[in-house]
């Protein structure tokens, strides 16, 4: 592994232990969970690198916890941005993979040869994609704004307050929505502090699809989080302890 690698956005200086955002200037000296993790993804990248693996002990230190070891990922990922956090996969039940940017550079060649620059085709759809989005919000809801269903206001120990809104187009689902409100609520409860300040919460129709979008603040950044949980099963169990481990709830 050289020196200085690029990583979406960012640039890595692994002598430096120093993430740079070049699109920003935002620079973040790594502390030693995120930097063991990323020079091992980055030593191993596209192969799946189990989680023992990422948190194995060095002559220096010890070993990291699993917990760590899923905040370090999730830490990493936050200072990539949305644009770029899905460098970092999580393999299911075997640990975590960097994937390269090699699908996402073709599509963007892709979108050179049909429209000149990926630029242009943003400056041309953005507009109709703004003005559609608030047509379709507008009919479906009429002249005025969705009301929430709930909003939670929660107190954490460091004295953060954190909003829990959700919203139901359907009364069928009222129920089992508000039971996954007080389980994310007992979550974020676990929590002394936590970088996320309005969570909005939604279940799909057919009460399969649960979806989050958590909005915060990040080293100085704002930061947007969008997590689609499904469960076909009968008895459905969209949040357990587990969910709520992987996903860093807390910081």
């Amino acid at each position: 592994m050289g020196r200085i690698m690029i990583l979406g956005a960012c640039q890595f200086d692994a002598r430096r232990a120093q993430l740079k955002n070049l699109t920003t200037g935002d620079e973040w000296l790594l502390p030693r969970a995120e930097l063991q993790v990323l020079k091992l993804l980055l030593a191993s990248r596209g192969s799946v690198v189990a989680k023992h693996r990422l948190g194995a002990a060095d002559d220096d230190h010890p070993a990291l916890t699993d917990s760590s070891v899923t905040r370090a990922v999730f830490m990493l990922r936050s200072f990539l941005g949305p644009e770029h956090e899905h460098l970092i996969e999580t393999v299911k039940g075997r640990g975590y993979r960097l994937r390269s940017e090699t699908r996402r550079r073709r599509r963007e060649r892709w979108l050179t040869l049909t429209w000149g620059k990926p630029r242009l085709t943003l400056v041309i759809l953005l507009p109709f994609i703004v003005l559609t989005a608030f047509y379709f919000s507008e009919s479906y809801t009429g002249s005025e704004p969705t009301a929430p269903l709930k909003s939670v206001s929660i107190s954490l120990p460091s004295g953060q307050e954190l909003s829990l809104i959700s919203y139901s187009k359907s009364k069928t689902n009222n129920e089992s929505l508000l039971l996954l409100i007080q389980q994310l609520e007992m979550g974020f409860k676990q929590c002394i502090s936590t970088s996320w300040q309005q969570v909005y919460l939604s279940l799909s129709h057919d009460k399969q699809i649960f979806n989050i979008t958590m909005k915060g603040e990040k080293l100085g950044q704002s930061v947007i989080r969008n997590l689609k949980l499904s469960d076909f099963r009968q008895q459905k169990q969209f949040i357990s302890q587990t969910w709520l481990d992987e996903v860093a709830l807390c910081e």
